[in-house]
């Protein structure tokens, strides 16, 4: 009960947070294993402001307000507005769009337990879709005058949650939604421009201006991001930086926990085959990648600086400290020779132990038996596939016919 207690509590940021954590937790090769969690989600906030790896489509920004604006005035407007918000789930499945890919309840429809309103409620404070103030969506309609007061649109407006100029509320919705998750040409204008004001000078807002690729695995090898420009773009080196630098602990720290599972589980127990030759072979090209992102030439005082004076965020020392060392100890060797390098070892082993303690896989055969194969081996690219996807939806729907 304390840790529900203590989530309830929590205001829409850290839920946020929160979130996120339990969403890469999930996933076997985002997982934190070496405590580098802090500065991923500092750099990712700076990055792309108001984003988490839960946002799907971009439209939700106007589903959300637009639940909640045909709640306004009414009786138990908040659950009208969770009322709207799981019938829009029901009226998009039943849609026969075959653009429903990131919909929300897709399997569970009406059950679904966290609404969009949920996930969402930090990007709508960040962008100025909904006032900032109104940290919890159940304070959104403390403001909003009762039926008595008066059915004056204006002035209900006037004190409502939501930005003046939310586009108009479609006919019928949320019983109709028509084009699904495709914005309209107004629309995505509309959501173009609350990022661009309140998020200047920032990967993201660069991004309403230049459509990303659709495929592309991290925002430093996409060519419409590559031409970012002033702090922006400072703040980008340091993440690619950040990212290769740190991806080379996490393979050797596979590498170890390989090596030992190789040792430990007997041939014909194991679940998966060679996975000492995987590592190996990608720590031969993470030396490749480490060179091309010339990471010998990068200061990591950059990052610190930024993180301590622009960010404002405190990261724990041991972490720090963590990454200081490893980029130093790569700096000074040649990156081929990461495997074998009993210094680099000596420091993911440390740096395990000291993070995970009794839970630590590496010297320990009953946690070891367990592995999936993958702990948090994937390259840091800071929710770039939800961001890429997000943006895609706008420039979708500026490029429509109005």
């Amino acid at each position: 009960m304390p840790s529900t207690i203590a989530w309830l509590d929590a205001d829409t940021e850290d839920q946020a947070r929160m979130r996120d954590i339990i969403k890469l937790f999930t996933d076997r090769d985002s997982r934190d294993e070496l405590g580098l969690g802090q500065v991923r989600d500092v750099i990712s906030d700076g990055l792309f402001p108001g984003t988490t790896v839960l946002l799907t489509r971009a439209r939700y920004l106007l589903f959300v307000p637009w639940c909640f604006q045909l709640a306004e005035g009414k009786p138990d407007p908040l659950a009208l507005a969770d009322k709207n918000e799981r019938q829009v789930i029901s009226t998009l499945r039943k849609s026969g769009s075959d653009d429903l890919t990131g919909l929300l309840g897709a399997r569970v429809g009406q059950a679904l337990q966290t609404l969009p309103s949920t996930i969402y409620w930090g990007t709508l404070r960040r962008y100025g879709i909904v006032r900032e103030e109104y940290a919890w969506k159940s304070d959104a309609f403390g403001a909003v005058s009762r039926p008595e007061d008066g059915d004056d649109e204006g002035a209900r407006k006037r004190i409502s949650a939501w930005s003046h100029s939310v586009p108009p509320i479609p006919p019928e919705f949320p019983h109709r939604i028509d084009d699904a998750f495709a914005l309209s040409r107004d629309e995505a204008g509309w959501l173009r421009e609350r990022v661009l004001e309140h998020a200047p000078d920032t990967v993201m807002a660069h991004l309403m201006n230049h459509a990303p690729m659709k495929d592309s695995r991290s925002p430093w090898t996409d060519p419409a991001v590559q031409g970012v420009e002033g702090e922006a773009a400072l703040l980008l080196r340091n993440a690619e930086a950040f990212s290769t630098a740190m991806h080379g602990a996490a393979l050797l720290y596979n590498l170890q926990l390989a090596e030992e599972y190789e040792r430990v589980v007997p041939e014909d127990r194991r679940r998966f085959s060679a996975p000492v030759d995987q590592y190996r072979g990608e720590l031969a090209e993470w030396a490749d990648r480490v060179e091309r992102a010339r990471i010998a030439q990068w200061d990591v005082g950059d990052l610190w600086g930024w993180v301590l004076d622009t960010a404002k965020a405190t990261i724990a020392p041991g972490s720090a400290r963590f990454i200081s060392d490893w980029v130093a100890h790569i700096q000074g060797i040649d990156p081929r020779a990461i495997s074998d390098d009993s210094a680099a070892r000596d420091l993911v082993r440390e740096r395990e132990r000291r993070q995970k303690r009794a839970l630590a896989r590496l010297g320990n055969p009953k946690r070891l038996s367990a592995w999936s194969g993958a702990a948090g081996a994937g390259a840091l690219t800071f929710r770039w596939d939800t961001v890429r996807d997000i943006a895609l939806d706008i420039h979708a729907g500026l490029g429509r016919d109005a």
